[in-house]
């Protein structure tokens, strides 16, 4: 008889999380990119007062007028990247979208900004619900997801590549690395632009962020070079720390994951 192991529980929201009836200010910028700006939103209860710190992910708008990106409050125009490699194999229903998105028209940037929006936060919950070191996602807004801030009112937490880990601190970063990327691969994820950038740490804990474009590591063609160039660079800076690390060896456990 096949043993069939047990469901997992479901992850619960987080307690600190204000619910009911809310509102939200933005307290400032805290991080910009190339697709998107970060930006640093209380929370606040209606119904009993509590208040928490979220971020904000705004991704550029694909196309603006004259004055539009200053009135929404960005600092820089998107510049737009085709993801067609992360994207491939999956069709839009309409024949016309397609032909949009093919062809890379206005409208077909639109439409690749709005998939790359909706896709992070499926991804975050899936990631998030499977035990994975990633913001909570809370929920997709027009022009972007509002997530858990790592930090706190004082201080954002640093990127793996600026914390200035300890040779400890080293070691059990790459450890908790190695638990993620486990977790991942039983999903069937990629991140597919993994790097000590959008790695970040916290009170001891890592927190895997930039998740627009992971894909799906089996149905995606180049899921497992994805997946390689992953490790591969994560590898490279882990040895340039002092922190072994054996690149192959690691790409073959997670494809082992797979079963």
């Amino acid at each position: 008889m096949t043993y069939v192991p047990p469901e997992p529980e479901p992850r619960p929201a987080p307690p600190w999380l204000p619910t009911g009836t809310v509102e939200h200010d933005v307290l400032g910028l805290l991080k910009t990119g190339k697709e998107a700006e970060v930006f640093v939103v209380e929370r606040r209860s209606l119904d009993d007062g509590r208040t928490c710190l979220l971020a904000h992910k705004r991704y550029r708008p694909a196309t603006v007028g004259k004055g539009e990106l200053e009135a929404g409050g960005f600092s820089r125009a998107r510049g737009f990247v085709n993801d067609s490699m992360y994207q491939q194999g999956r069709r839009y229903r309409r024949s016309r979208d397609q032909r949009a998105v093919d062809t890379m028209t206005a409208r077909g940037k639109e439409l690749v900004a709005e998939r790359w929006i909706g896709q992070e936060l499926a991804t975050m919950q899936t990631l998030w619900a499977a035990g994975a070191d990633v913001p909570y996602p809370v929920q997709v807004l027009d022009d972007g997801v509002l997530m858990e801030l790592i930090g706190n009112a004082e201080q954002a937490a640093p990127r793996l590549v600026s914390a200035r880990l300890t040779p400890n601190e080293l070691a059990i970063a790459l450890a908790q690395l190695l638990d993620n990327l486990r977790i991942f691969a039983r999903a069937s994820i990629v991140h597919a632009d993994l790097s000590p950038f959008n790695v970040l740490w916290w009170n001891g804990r890592i927190s895997i962020i930039d998740l627009p474009q992971a894909t799906d590591l089996t149905l995606n063609l180049h899921g497992f070079d994805l997946l390689h160039r992953d490790v591969l660079r994560m590898c490279d800076w882990f040895i340039r720390k002092g922190v072994r690390c054996n690149a192959d060896e690691i790409y073959a456990e997670l494809l082992a994951e797979l079963g």
